[in-house]
């Protein structure tokens, strides 16, 4: 409790022994003679104005807890239609008054900018969505569906002329076949690859790259090398350099016409470094289409999500690689 209430009690306290005793003594026409003749007669009369004080400060004390129980009521009905979104109705012009209202204005813009965030987010998904769709679709016409077709040509024709045809060119037109039906199984096999689920399932990062590499070297013609000297890695820092490395991968296979993809994934005592490279077509940064824009975009927010940086450099025929450096706070899930 504050000095100054301390200080106004006491005075109260002493304004109201003293007019209790003037009232007394002047209700039962006594002088000081009288009340203060004898030391018995003293004490008597101060036990008894020290009850009457005591019985008023009793009463004052009930009317005060009333009075802040009704306050406080009035406080969390305030913090009630708060929480719940609902405006508040104080007219005060106390400052218990005017900082409900603030609070009140504060929640509800709150509350607007985080339905306006989540309704953009949620177009923004929608929009992500739709463009997957597109580029599956697109990437179904543009190699396994043609493919397919091809095939179908082929195998028709043969049908039709299967008895004009020698033993020879049967032969070439069944190893066409043969060819075209393979590579519409690898270009499936890379599609399905790009389209598995895009989270470590309670791996550690090391185990979710090992994977999906093991994958890709079984699904595709493309070579992998991978090296890592890592320790124990945050969770929040896995997820996101997993997904990073997901994405250039995803790039590769579709733009990139890469033989070989390197891997390397180091951590000390600042930070974690995710380095990857491949030997493709590569791209001008500059001129880069909007679907792989998108793609160097995803992978630049997700370093930003964990204040680190990350480097890009490319080259037509030159190939593409990242540098992803992510500091590592002391502490951070218990890593030293």
């Amino acid at each position: 409790m504050k000095k100054q209430y301390l200080f106004l009690i006491l005075t109260y306290s002493v304004v109201v022994l003293i007019g209790v005793t003037l009232v007394v003594m002047d209700s039962f026409n006594l002088n000081f003679s009288l009340v203060f003749g004898s030391i018995s007669q003293v004490f008597h009369f101060l036990f008894n104005m020290f009850f009457v004080v005591l019985s008023l400060l009793i009463l004052l004390y009930i009317l005060w807890a009333i009075a802040n129980d009704n306050s406080m009521r009035s406080v969390n009905q305030d913090l009630r239609r708060i929480i719940n979104n609902q405006p508040v109705k104080r007219q005060g012009d106390s400052e218990l008054d005017k900082n409900m209202m603030r609070l009140s204005h504060k929640m509800r813009k709150l509350t607007k900018d985080l339905q306006k965030t989540e309704n953009a987010q949620a177009l923004k998904s929608r929009d992500i969505i739709k463009k997957e769709r597109g580029r599956i679709a697109r990437d179904l016409h543009d190699t396994v569906s043609q493919e397919l077709f091809a095939a179908s040509m082929i195998l028709s024709g043969v049908s039709q002329m299967v008895d004009q045809l020698s033993k020879e060119d049967l032969h070439h037109q069944i190893q066409a076949v043969e060819a075209l039906l393979t590579d519409a199984q690898n270009d499936m096999r890379v599609l399905l690859l790009h389209l598995r689920p895009t989270e470590l399932e309670n791996k550690t990062l090391q185990e979710g790259l090992q994977m999906i590499l093991k994958e890709l070297t079984d699904k595709s013609n493309i070579r992998v090398v991978y090296k890592d000297m890592v320790k124990k890695v945050p969770k929040r820092i896995e997820d996101n350099l997993f997904r990073i490395a997901q994405e250039f991968i995803s790039n590769t296979l579709k733009h990139a016409k890469a033989s070989q993809i390197e891997v390397y994934l180091y951590q000390n005592s600042q930070e974690i470094q995710l380095k990857m490279l491949d030997n493709g077509v590569g791209f001008d940064l500059n001129a880069s289409t909007d679907e792989m824009s998108y793609g160097l975009k995803n992978i630049q927010e997700r370093v930003d999500e964990m204040a680190g940086t990350v480097q890009f450099l490319s080259a037509k025929g030159k190939g593409t690689s990242i540098d992803v450096r992510v500091p590592i706070l002391r502490g951070e899930d218990n890593v030293e």
